[in-house]
This record gives C-alpha cells, sequence and structure tokens, in this order.
C-alpha cells in the first residue's frame, strides 16, 4: 500500500502544477467560469493528496517508520493560519474559531496540523451546509492543551462512538454511505496524538452535536 501510494503522488503533484498555471491564466483574462472549475478542480487534487498521504502514514505507522519531527510553536498561530485557510477555501459553512492566548506547546506541528484538518474535514463532510463548526483551544483542569471541533450534524451513535477511531471503519449510515473516504482519518488521528502522549475522543447527542476533541501535554509536562 505504502509503495503505490508513494508512486501516485508524483502524477497527482504535476497534475495540480499544471491546474495552477490555467488557473493563473484563467484570473489574467478574468474568465470568472474558468476561475471556478479550475478551483474545484484543485479542491479535489487536494483531497486525493490527502488520501494518499493517508495511506502512506498508515503504512508508516504499521512499519514503525511514522516518526514524530518535534518543535516548539504556538498553537494560537497554527488555529490563525488553519482559519484562514478554512474560511477562504470551505464556503458551504460557517466556522468560529474561538480566539485564545498564545500556548507553546512543543510537538510534530506538521502532523497536530493534519489532526485539526481531519476532524473539521470531518465536520465539514457530516454537518448539513450552512452549519456552524465550532473549533477552539485552551488549557483544561489536568493542565493539558485541549482542542475540540463541534459540528452540528446528525450526531453519532453510542456504538459507533466506541468503534469511530479504529482503523477502516465507517459508520454505516445512508449520510455515510453517500461521502466518499477510507476510514483512516479518525485512525491515524487517534494515533499521532498517542504518540504525543495526548489523548483523543468524541461526545455525540444524535441529532443535536458532535464534538471530537484530543489533548496534547503542555511543555515541561511528560504526559
Amino acid at each position: 500500500m505504502g509503495m503505490v501510494s508513494h508512486e501516485l503522488k508524483t502524477p497527482i503533484t504535476s497534475l495540480k502544477i499544471y491546474l495552477q498555471i490555467l488557473q493563473q491564466a484563467a484570473l489574467k483574462d478574468q474568465n470568472v467560469f474558468q476561475q471556478n472549475i479550475l478551483t474545484k478542480s484543485l479542491k479535489q487534487v487536494d483531497n486525493m493528496t490527502g488520501m494518499i498521504n493517508g495511506f502512506l502514514n498508515v503504512s508508516r505507522l504499521e512499519s514503525g517508520q511514522l516518526h514524530l519531527d518535534q518543535t516548539v510553536f504556538d498553537i494560537q498561530t497554527l488555529f490563525a493560519e488553519l482559519e484562514d485557510e478554512m474560511k477562504s477555501t470551505v464556503t458551504t459553512h460557517h466556522f468560529q474559531f474561538k480566539p485564545s492566548h498564545s500556548i507553546l506547546i512543543q510537538a510534530d506541528r506538521e502532523k497536530i496540523s493534519q489532526v485539526l484538518h481531519n476532524l473539521i474535514s470531518n465536520a465539514v463532510k457530516y454537518a448539513p451546509n450552512d452549519s456552524v463548526i465550532n473549533v477552539a483551544y485552551y488549557i483544561n483542569e489536568d493542565k493539558m492543551l485541549k482542542v475540540t471541533v463541534e459540528d452540528y450534524g446528525k450526531g453519532i451513535s453510542k456504538e459507533d462512538q466506541k468503534r469511530i477511531f479504529e482503523r477502516y471503519y465507517r459508520v454505516n449510515d445512508n449520510i455515510s454511505a453517500s461521502i466518499a473516504g477510507f476510514g483512516i482519518g479518525l485512525y491515524l488521528s487517534k494515533e499521532i496524538v498517542e504518540l504525543h502522549q495526548g489523548t483523543i475522543e468524541v461526545q455525540s447527542s444524535p441529532e443535536k452535536s458532535t464534538v471530537f476533541s484530543f489533548t496534547l501535554p503542555l511543555i515541561g509536562q511528560d504526559g
């Protein structure tokens, strides 16, 4: 699986470069129709890249080669970047990034960003269009950084909540059946968080709201 995923990355990268060149030409010509088509095409390419990277990371994880490149960074800065990205690329939902103060953590910035992208992407897929997605972070009562992503979709049953972080597991309902995916995003998120000595969980009330959250140790903590 890892070898196949790696081989797919080169043509996907080339395709993205060609689409970006065409997008620049469309912008120069002020061709709104072409701009819209190319923007949607690039989004699909990014989705495919995300899936490929997911399979690569599963392969690395299974072979014990998924390593952390930990640095000290400010979670506030990462949130600001995500807010700009989501509000400029996802027009179907309303995002509420709840601001907080600067908090320095020592972690693999790229992988923590991936976890956040997975959780937010999951919320976008399952929450109704035009609904609100809340994203927040704070220091909890255990003196850990806690990050939450809340949506107001259909919710997740108690039985599915028990298995939602299993590899390749997907909720078995009509909504999930119509949504593309392989059931690896939440599994990878759990493994990445636990590699950081953190925890991840889901709390959901059917027809009300779903909150995915994870914790990470602050600098100086052993976890």
